[in-house]
């Protein structure tokens, strides 16, 4: 948490901000946050122009005219909002970036994260991938390139339950532990089922809900469990959506059977017993 969903309302928020508007300083009010922070990051962008705002999986890219990429992740509790400049800072707003728009009004986009499992690192834009971040992640889930053969000759190579793949974020990144749930349950298929084992049609159900959970999560401003927040200070309604991740005990909203919880490698997993069948 966040996962895709979260990551991309966040994207969207800052972007009608921070497109075309010019760095004026990055301050670091801390040296690390999951790793240490380079320090280089609160120079090098002052006075750069934003060309481009975009994500991949968990991650938010800002493009900018000094030929480098600014890369935020989110962690465990971060989340991002837009203030005016001078106004006080709140405990754990650890990341600072100063901008001036194009309308000259000085704005600030700020990464608060308590838990500090968060990041901030930039990279040359052409050699982004490099990123030993980036490089590994696979296919984005809301991708156009997301398609049934190349994951089919992928989960043939998987042993592993299907819960635990769709987590792998070097085969599909951007879904953590609350939308895997859902997908899985949306298209009714068991978490403890292997990979190699799925059906074309299984395969085809995946893809499809896979774009239905997102796309409707990211409509509802993602999904709000304890910390995150989207930008404009509201928070996820998603999660008045969710239909069996957090609902152990409860009744099916698609066959009035109880929801059951289950630990698949330490992670929380819910399923209908019904609807999951096989």
């Amino acid at each position: 948490m966040p996962e895709l969903p979260e990551v991309e309302t966040s994207r969207i928020y800052i972007k009608q901000f921070l497109l075309n508007s010019k760095i004026v300083d990055i301050q670091a009010r801390v040296s690390k946050l999951r790793w240490n922070i380079n320090p280089d990051i609160k120079k090098i962008f002052n006075n750069s122009k934003i060309l481009k705002i975009s994500r991949i999986g968990k991650y938010i890219l800002i493009n900018a005219s000094n030929k480098n990429t600014l890369i935020l992740h989110l962690g465990m509790s971060g989340y991002l909002s837009i203030k005016e400049t001078i106004q006080r800072k709140i405990k754990h707003d650890h990341i600072i970036i100063n901008f001036e728009r194009v309308n000259g009004e000085k704005k600030s986009l700020i990464f608060n994260d308590q838990r500090r499992f968060g990041y901030i690192d930039f990279h040359n834009t052409l050699n982004l991938k490099k990123h030993f971040l980036i490089k590994n992640l696979g296919i984005d889930g809301l991708s156009k390139s997301l398609k049934h053969v190349p994951l089919k000759k992928i989960f043939l190579k998987k042993t592993s339950m299907i819960k635990s793949t769709l987590l792998d974020q070097k085969i599909i990144c951007g879904i953590g532990n609350i939308y895997a749930s859902e997908i899985l349950f949306y298209s009714k298929i068991n978490p403890l089922k292997k990979a190699n084992h799925l059906s074309n049609d299984e395969i085809n159900s995946l893809l499809l809900n896979i774009k239905i959970v997102f796309s409707k999560a990211v409509l509802n401003g993602g999904t709000t469990i304890k910390d995150y927040k989207q930008p404009n200070g509201k928070v996820g309604y998603f999660a008045q959506k969710l239909k069996v991740y957090g609902r152990e005990k409860l009744k099916c909203y698609d066959c009035n059977n109880i929801i059951f919880k289950l630990n698949i490698n330490k992670r929380s997993t819910y399923i209908c017993p019904e609807c999951q069948k096989n």
